[in-house]
């Protein structure tokens, strides 16, 4: 073989692999997916609200273990439906939800902006020289879903004072209750709540604290639970309504 036909085989073989890499890349493509050996890895690209690309639909084998990698340009949430999970992603910063897929089906992801600061489920924030609205929805607490036996404890900043705290069950916005803070009539140290399923939900559904004491809330309902602090939405209707789906699990046997 002369040096020139080398040469063209050369070339032609590097055309046939830079097409092959080029069609197996789209920007179109709302996701990529990675498998190890336990793990189906997804990563999800959200700009202004809106899923990156038109792909809406993700198959998952039933029992595979999942990770889905959130991405995004603003604060959102999204929330997997049938699962009960819900993650706040934040601008620059990648959030990660897993789970394992043992309920076949088709589940929405829904998402909806945060304009109030809405924290991620079971986190503590230090609100130290903030002025928070305690009516606002999830501005001081909210717990990650709960079930029977399970406990959440909030502890009331110490600049809190001469407020009241009311707060609800966000799976059940008809379930409420208050916290009263006050240096010269609540209680100190540790304030338990029982939370049942029926006649009084919280009990008691007022306590009377000083700053910085904790409250604990131990479920004892059959029911599960999310402890949101703020006022509920007026109805159930408009906070579904707020939600947008994002993209669909589809689980497969």
């Amino acid at each position: 073989m002369n040096h020139k036909n080398l040469t063209m085989q050369v070339f032609w073989i590097a055309i046939f692999f830079a097409l092959a890499m080029g069609c197996g890349s789209s920007d179109e493509n709302s996701f990529s997916v990675a498998v190890d050996e336990n793990t189906s890895v997804f990563d999800i690209g959200i700009s202004s609200g809106e899923l990156v690309g038109d792909e809406g639909t993700l198959r998952i084998k039933k029992n595979e273990n999942v990770r889905l990698n959130f991405s995004s340009d603003t604060e959102i949430t999204v929330h997997l439906h049938g699962y009960d999970i819900e993650k706040t992603v934040f601008s620059g910063n990648d959030q990660v939800m897993e789970f394992k897929a043992n309920a076949t089906g088709r589940f929405a992801i829904t998402s909806h902006k945060n304009e109030t600061g809405h924290q991620d489920h079971g986190s503590h924030s230090d609100h130290s020289g903030a002025e928070i609205d305690a009516d606002t929805h999830a501005a001081l607490f909210e717990s990650e879903t709960l079930t029977s036996g399970e406990m959440f404890s909030y502890q009331v900043p110490m600049n809190i004072e001469n407020t009241t705290i009311p707060y609800h069950d966000h799976m059940n916005h008809d379930a409420g209750g208050s916290i009263e803070v006050s240096s010269d009539h609540g209680e100190s140290g540790n304030v338990l709540v029982m939370v049942g399923s029926a006649g009084h939900y919280f009990h008691p559904d007022n306590v009377i604290v000083k700053p910085g004491a904790l409250i604990e809330w131990k479920i004892e309902s059959d029911k599960k639970v999310r402890l949101t602090s703020g006022l509920p939405p007026s109805n159930q209707a408009n906070h579904e309504s707020e939600e947008e789906t994002l993209i669909t699990i589809e689980v497969y046997p």
